[in-house]
């Protein structure tokens, strides 16, 4: 029997995706998707993909979608952790306008989600998530879908009694394999997956170590809890670890590239691909010390908010780089315009589709906020550090400390050259901005502390602990 088109992704995806999606936008017509598959996968910096520069063969899969679709080059994430972000990327709202941003808060049942949009359009609404933060029932991420499994990231480590985390990639696609195959044959479905494979701990195979991780002599093991005791204590790693653990970043990169390739020669076999829209971005970026520190959670700077987006399927047309300053509250309104679903409620979000019929974004503000794991005076304190840009000048504030630092990302995206003395009224301007957004905050729905046994889980996810290991690599 001959091989299908996507068979053999997993071996060759730079040859054989495109010819998946040669129908999928490829000229731009007005055929609507059917289908939708919204992949969030943890943790990504774009730049780490090749389709955003990398000069590693990290992501064919991805690259190969980029190429077929919409490509966004500028993607702010609205927080730097998990929660509150996917929070947003399913409603549409900002933090302060849905008010998930702690482990103490839930989605109110007032905001319709995109799940419960699609399914009131017909759609058979799955989702298989991969983190707490996700996937807890008490978050009530799972609003509007039919079937909504959370696939544990955790498991106890047999030498040290402790959680630790590990590659879950495949079991969420076997499990996504079997809710689409559940459904009705003939139902369209919106099917939200979400990845914890490239977040911390690494833990590549041995052949995707080999292929991407250099010789290493160091301390590091990649494992979560270690990395937030250098943050705690604000430790500089050498080069050598750093290295290390870009390398370790890339060979998780590669290894869940390579499941995401194969699951799509499943769909394209089942001739479920050609009329699917697919979306993939991610919730947060990853410190490698380019402000001193490591993980995420805790700033607000580039490396933690800018996030890839590509967009491809009917009605997106082939070969879109766009720059369009563009954030993951878009999410759902896009998803809902390119699906000709009228959205219930007003979302803080718009429809990214505009651009390429011929349309602009109006100008606009952007926000990030609902920090995590900062600690003021020895204590944890959070949502203390937010964001508010407007094109490429970019404002943070220290709640805790008061203080402002202005940015001009189109000349220093790394952030490095502070430049509110010299732009004192822009600086005043965005700061009124951000106090008009602070002032428009809900009141959040709050829920009990998480449980000893949730803790656990959190320390091991980087929410607490700071425990040194020495371990195996």
């Amino acid at each position: 029997m001959l091989p299908t088109r996507f068979a053999r992704v997993a071996a060759l995806p730079w040859l054989v995706f495109p010819a998946l999606l040669a129908g999928c936008g490829g000229g731009g017509g007005s055929d609507r998707p059917r289908n939708v598959v919204l992949i969030s996968i943890d943790t990504l910096r774009p730049d780490h993909l090749g389709c955003y520069g990398h000069g590693r063969d990290t992501s064919p899969t991805l690259d190969a979608l980029a190429a077929r679709g919409a490509r966004f080059t500028d993607v702010t994430a609205a927080a730097p952790w998990t929660l509150p972000s996917h929070a947003t990327m399913l409603t549409g709202l900002y933090p302060s306008h849905h008010g998930v941003k702690t482990h103490e808060t839930r989605l109110s049942e007032r905001f319709v989600t995109l799940a419960e949009e699609l399914k009131g359009a017909g759609l058979a609404t799955l989702a298989v998530v991969n983190t707490h933060n996700v996937g807890a029932p008490q978050f009530q991420l799972g609003q509007g879908f039919d079937q909504f499994r959370y696939i544990v990231e955790t498991e106890e480590d047999p030498r040290t009694m402790q959680l630790k985390t590990f590659n879950s990639g495949e079991v969420v696609v076997a499990t996504a394999k079997e809710l689409l195959e559940k459904r009705p044959e003939d139902q369209p479905f919106f099917l939200f997956l979400h990845f914890y494979d490239v977040h911390t701990d690494f833990t590549p195979k041995p052949e995707y170590r080999e292929k991407y991780v250099g010789p290493y002599s160091g301390r590091l093991t990649g494992r979560t809890m270690q990395l937030v005791g250098v943050r705690n204590r604000g430790e500089h790693l050498e080069e050598a670890d750093l290295t290390w653990l870009r390398d370790m970043y890339d060979a998780e990169i590669r290894q869940l590239d390579d499941v995401l390739g194969r699951f799509l020669g499943w769909l394209d076999e089942r001739d479920l691909a050609d009329d699917t829209l697919f979306v993939i971005t991610s919730d947060h970026g990853e410190e490698f010390q380019e402000h001193g520190s490591v993980l995420h959670g805790t700033t607000q700077y580039q490396e933690l908010l800018k996030v890839p987006l590509l967009v491809a399927g009917p009605g997106v047309p082939a070969g879109q780089v766009l720059d369009a300053h563009v954030s993951g509250v878009d999410v759902t309104p896009t998803v809902l315009g390119l699906m000709g679903v009228p959205s219930s409620q007003p979302r803080d979000g718009l429809d990214l589709s505009v651009l390429w019929r011929g349309g602009t974004l109006p100008e606009r503000l952007l926000y990030g906020e609902a920090d995590h794991n900062n600690k003021v005076d020895g204590r944890e304190v959070n949502d203390i550090k937010q964001m508010v840009r407007r094109g490429t000048e970019k404002l943070h504030l220290d709640r805790s400390s008061g203080r402002y630092e202005l940015y001009d990302i189109a000349g220093d995206p790394g952030e490095h050259s502070e430049l509110g003395a010299q732009r004192a009224a822009a600086l005043a301007e965005l700061r009124a901005d951000l106090e008009r957004f602070q002032a428009g905050a809900v009141a959040p729905e709050t829920i009990a502390a998480p449980t000893p046994e949730e803790r656990a889980r959190l320390k091991a996810l980087g929410y607490g602990g700071d425990d040194e290991e020495d371990e195996e690599r």
